[in-house]
């Protein structure tokens, strides 16, 4: 199985429950256990509340994409010309970060300008005979 699906939501936090739903609905049908697609739906809400911090509007758009065992999703903001609001050491965004480096087996950050994007990927543990 090869999926990608697309979210593209404005900056709202009501709205990031829909990234959750949608990567442990990949991840269920990729056959990942309860705990892997729990930890998933908490590293998805990390991730966009990584990217997301600070920003007063803008758009989120969001990849999911699904091969053989694992799963890779980036989490990519469009400030719309707003300052990119830099978060430093101990605030939000490191504790996301940490939280994420815990639940997945990759991850990276990177911003400039108005953009953040954000991304993560988890290999299902459990192999098929």
């Amino acid at each position: 199985m090869s999926d990608t699906v697309t979210l593209s939501l404005p900056v709202r936090s009501e709205l990031l429950v829909l990234a959750r739903i949608t990567a442990a609905t990949m991840a269920s049908r990729a056959d990942f256990d309860i705990e892997e697609i729990e930890d998933l739906r908490l590293a998805v809400d990390e991730l966009c509340l990584s990217v997301v911090w600070g920003a007063k509007s803008g758009t989120v758009r969001l990849e999911f994409s699904v091969d053989e065992a694992t799963i890779a999703i980036t989490c990519e903001l469009d400030g719309s010309g707003e300052p990119d609001d830099v978060v430093g050491p101990g605030e939000p965004d490191d504790l996301s970060m940490r939280l994420i480096e815990a639940l997945v087996d990759e991850h990276g950050r990177e911003s400039s300008d108005s953009r953040r994007r954000a991304w993560l990927s988890k290999r299902r543990s459990r192999v098929e005979h």
